[in-house]
C-alpha cells in the first residue's frame, strides 16, 4: 500500500458514468481502495436518466465523499454523433484543467480513448505523468461495429489520436495479455521503459463469493428445483444476442427441468418474444432487473451462466466483467473463443464450457460437456481459486498503486 506521506494526487476520468453498474463496478469499486493511498479527484460524464435518479446520485455522492474522493460529474451527451462527443472533449478538458490547477495533480488516469483525449488536452496545463487505461482497441471497435468506414476521415483521426496516445503514455494499462501482444498490429509504439501492465476486470471478491441459492428468492420466482442457466448484464452492442438465445433454446430443450434466467436491463418484451420465439414456453424464462449492489445474489441462482461476444481483431483486448463475477461465485460459465484472454483462462482452470464456433451443431456438441459441469462437484472450487488468482479486486488495486507509485516517483525505466 502507498504510504500517506507520499499520497500522489490522481485525477480520474471516466467516459462511463459511475451511476451505471459498469461504473460502479469498474471505477468506484477500485477508486475507494486506491483512495487509501492517493488524493483521487474523478471525472465522469453522467447520462440523464442516471442524473435524474436524485436519491442515487445523493448516494453516490455520499459514497465518494466518505472516501475523501472528489467527484466532478457532467452531462453525457448523444447527440449529435461525433459533435457531441467533441462537446464533451472540450467541457471535459476545461474542467480537467481546473482541477488539476486546484489539486496539485500529479498523475491523469485516463479509462479509454475519449478520456485520454481529455487527458491530453488538460496535461498541457500541468506536468502531470499520463496514465492511459486502454480498455480496449476502440478504433477498431468503431470500424468493427459498422460505426465508423475503415480509412474513413473519422477512422483516420481517431488512428491519428490513438497513435499519440501509445506515443504519450507513461505507462499503460491493457485488460488482456491478448491485447498486450497485439499492440504491434495496431500500429503503435511505446517510448522505451514504458510499463504496460496487464491488469483484466476484476470484482470485488468479499461480495462476489459462494453462497446457497436464497430459497425465498428461488420460491419469488419461480426456480425451485430447477436446473438454473442463463445471463447477466447487456445482451446488446458486442454480445451476440440471437446466437445467445439459440443457445439457450437448444440447452432448455435438451436439459431436464432447466429454466432460462436473465437478469439485465434490456428490453424484456423483446427478449421475451425472441425466446419464445426459439421455442421457449414462458413457464420455462424467468427475466427481470437488478440493481449492481444485488448482483451477488442474484448471480449465486445460477448453476451455469452463458455470454457470447462476436469475436474481432478489437476484442482481443476486451475482458467481460462479468466472467469475474461469475467465477467470483462459483459460478461455471459457457462462452465462445476468440475473445480476449477469456477461452484460455476457462480452459485451463477447468471452470467452463468453451464452444470453438456458434451455432446449433455447436450447442448440440456441448451438451455433453455441460451436462459434466452441471454434475461436477468440485467445479465450483475450481471457479473460486481461479477468481481468487486472477479476478481479485485486491489484486488489480495492487498492480494500480504499483504504477501510482512509479509515476509519482518520476522513475521511468525498464527494470523499476
Amino acid at each position: 500500500m502507498l504510504m500517506p506521506a507520499m499520497k500522489p494526487g490522481v485525477l480520474y476520468i471516466t467516459y462511463d458514468g459511475v451511476l451505471e453498474p459498469l461504473g460502479d463496478s469498474q471505477v468506484v469499486s477500485y477508486l475507494e481502495r486506491l483512495a487509501i493511498g492517493a488524493s483521487i479527484a474523478l471525472l465522469s460524464f453522467e447520462k440523464d436518466v442516471d442524473l435524474n435518479d436524485e436519491p442515487r446520485v445523493a448516494a453516490m455522492s455520499r459514497r465518494l465523499s466518505e472516501k475523501n474522493i472528489a467527484w466532478v460529474r457532467l452531462k453525457y451527451h448523444k447527440n449529435p454523433p461525433v459533435v457531441s462527443t467533441a462537446l464533451d472533449c472540450m467541457l471535459g478538458i476545461r474542467h480537467a484543467r481546473r482541477i488539476c490547477r486546484r489539486r496539485h495533480v500529479q498523475i491523469l488516469h485516463a479509462r479509454s480513448y475519449v478520456p485520454a483525449l481529455i487527458a491530453l488536452g488538460a496535461r498541457s496545463a500541468t506536468g502531470a505523468k499520463f496514465l492511459f487505461d486502454m480498455r480496449g482497441f476502440w478504433v477498431d471497435e468503431k470500424v468493427e461495429a459498422g460505426h465508423w468506414k475503415a480509412g474513413g476521415f473519422l477512422y483516420r483521426v481517431g488512428k491519428w489520436w490513438e497513435r499519440r496516445f501509445y506515443r504519450e503514455a507513461d505507462a499503460i494499462v491493457s485488460l488482456t495479455s491478448a491485447g498486450a501482444r497485439a499492440l504491434p498490429e495496431l500500429g503503435v509504439a511505446t517510448r522505451s521503459g514504458v510499463p504496460i501492465e496487464v491488469i483484466p476486470t476484476c470484482a470485488d471478491l468479499d461480495r462476489f463469493k459462494p453462497a446457497p441459492k436464497e430459497p425465498e428468492l428461488l420460491r419469488a420466482l419461480g426456480l425451485e428445483g430447477s436446473t438454473v442457466i442463463g445471463c447477466v448484464g447487456t445482451m446488446e452492442n458486442w454480445y451476440m444476442r440471437s446466437d445467445m438465445v439459440a443457445a439457450l433454446a437448444c440447452f432448455a430443450r435438451s436439459i431436464a427441468n432447466m429454466k432460462i434466467l436473465l437478469v439485465t436491463r434490456d428490453d424484456h418484451r423483446a427478449l421475451r418474444a425472441d425466446l419464445e420465439a426459439a421455442g421457449i414456453p414462458p413457464e420455462r424464462l424467468v427475466i427481470t432487473r437488478a440493481m449492481f449492489s444485488e448482483m451477488p445474489r442474484w448471480i449465486r441462482l445460477f448453476d451455469a451462466g452463458v455470454f457470447f461476444i462476436r469475436p474481432a481483431f478489437s476484442k482481443r483486448a476486451s475482458a467481460a466483467t462479468k466472467l469475474a463475477e461469475f467465477l467470483g461465485c462459483g459460478i461455471p460459465v459457457i462462452i465462445n473463443d476468440g475473445v480476449g484472454d477469456s477461452g484460455q483462462l476457462v480452459r485451463d482452470g477447468g471452470v467452463g464450457v468453451v464452444l470453438d464456433a456458434v451455432g446449433d451443431v455447436a450447442y448440440q456438441q456441448a451438451l455433453p460437456k455441460i451436462r459434466e459441469l452441471l454434475t461436477d462437484q468440485s467445479i465450483h472450487d475450481r471457479c473460486r481459486t481461479l477468481a481468487t488468482q486472477v479476478f481479485d479486486l485486491q489484486v488489480g488495486v495492487n498492480r494500480y498503486e504499483k504504477l501510482y507509485r512509479r509515476l509519482a516517483s518520476g522513475v521511468n525505466d525498464a527494470n523499476a
